[in-house]
């Protein structure tokens, strides 16, 4: 599933990017991954529902990787005004908003 979210993000930036940074993508990627699984199954996770996650939230795991993509440089900046540009970003908690984590039941 990463390889088409992959090849859908590379599809998506265009000239943007090029074959060195696939590495770069696949982290981002699966750093999206991870904090969809984290937020689905905050008890921990197995493969199988890692990859139940990764089918059911694709969309959201891609804009992330986006996101995490269009952020590189601007880490941690909350806005930003230079020559009358300003710019702001919406919340990284905001992305993930419609995972809905599991509970489990002992």
């Amino acid at each position: 599933m990463e390889a088409e979210i992959l090849q859908d993000m590379i599809t998506y930036l265009g000239d943007e990017v090029g074959e060195a940074n696939e590495p770069l993508l696949l982290i981002l990627i699966n750093r999206a991954i991870r904090k969809v699984c984290a937020k689905r199954y905050p008890f921990g996770y197995t493969v199988k529902e890692k990859e139940s996650a990764v089918e059911k939230y694709r969309d959201t795991i891609f804009e992330a990787a986006v996101y995490y993509w269009a952020k590189q440089g601007a880490d941690g900046e909350a806005s930003h005004s230079e020559n009358g540009i300003s710019r702001n970003y919406q919340k990284e908690d905001d992305i993930y908003f419609d995972v809905v984590p599991m509970v489990k039941a002992f």
